[in-house]
């Protein structure tokens, strides 16, 4: 299987790239980041996390005859991110539960899943910097084809004054929602990014961090947006990031 990574295009076989899906260009400079969007001062940080992680997603070993895909030695699932999508609703629907209620559980799972994860792929990294942990988190988000991820100006300190505002463009619970419905949500539907990334972010930085989504492309808005912070800090995160205007 063909290995994506951001390599000089000396070393790319650009029929056997074209073959394997769109053809991505090599950077143009030595420190581009081709999976999220940063500031230039943090693309030294995510491009060292965004070689580690694509190493780590080169290592495939994909067996139909068995039943089983390994990357990096760990055993992996395709799910359709439509039918992922509608499990909120579907079980609301089955069981008569509330849906306000089902989209907390379904938000706790994917912080779960987003914890687990980055134990597992730190630990596998060696990775022991928050920050370098951090910035794993969304260049796997992005490779496990998620959403991408782009940061907003934030404060990701590790004490009760965090702070992240960030994008997640292509969201797929956002394509899905859209595609079937049309931009005409009433409420933000990104759960499983809000909760999947909080939880990346609390193993990270050893931090209770919950995060929440203040604008969704599933209700006509242009970004799918969200704010991290400390649960007791949440709101009046949101309350300031509006006010500035993001």
């Amino acid at each position: 299987m063909p290995k994506w990574f951001r390599r000089k295009e000396k070393d790319i076989d650009i029929a056997d790239a074209i073959k394997s899906g769109p053809y991505i260009p090599p950077p143009s400079r030595e420190n581009e980041v081709q999976t999220v969007d940063v500031p230039p001062e943090f693309e030294p940080l995510f491009s060292k996390a965004e070689e580690n992680v694509a190493k780590f997603f080169d290592n495939i070993e994909w067996d139909p005859t068995k039943g089983t895909i390994h990357i990096g030695g760990h055993r992996y699932l395709l799910i359709s991110a439509e039918s992922f999508q509608n499990i909120p609703f579907a079980l609301s629907q089955d069981l008569k539960i509330p849906v306000e209620r089902v989209n907390t559980l379904y938000y706790r799972l994917a912080k779960f899943v987003g914890q687990s994860d980055a134990r597992r792929f730190i630990y596998a990294i060696g990775l022991t910097d928050p920050i370098a942990k951090l910035s794993a988190g969304p260049v796997h988000f992005a490779f496990t084809g998620n959403a991408r991820v782009s940061f907003l100006p934030s404060n990701p300190e590790p004490n009760e004054n965090y702070l992240l505002r960030y994008d997640h463009p292509q969201s797929f619970e956002a394509d899905v929602y859209i595609r079937k419905n049309g931009a005409t949500s009433k409420t933000p539907i990104c759960l499983w990014n809000c909760g999947y990334s909080a939880g990346w972010c609390s193993v990270s930085f050893g931090l209770e961090l919950d995060s929440q989504e203040i604008k969704c492309r599933a209700m006509n808005h242009k970004h799918c947006r969200f704010v991290m912070a400390p649960p007791n800090k949440l709101e009046e995160r949101i309350k300031e990031t509006i006010e500035e205007g993001f």
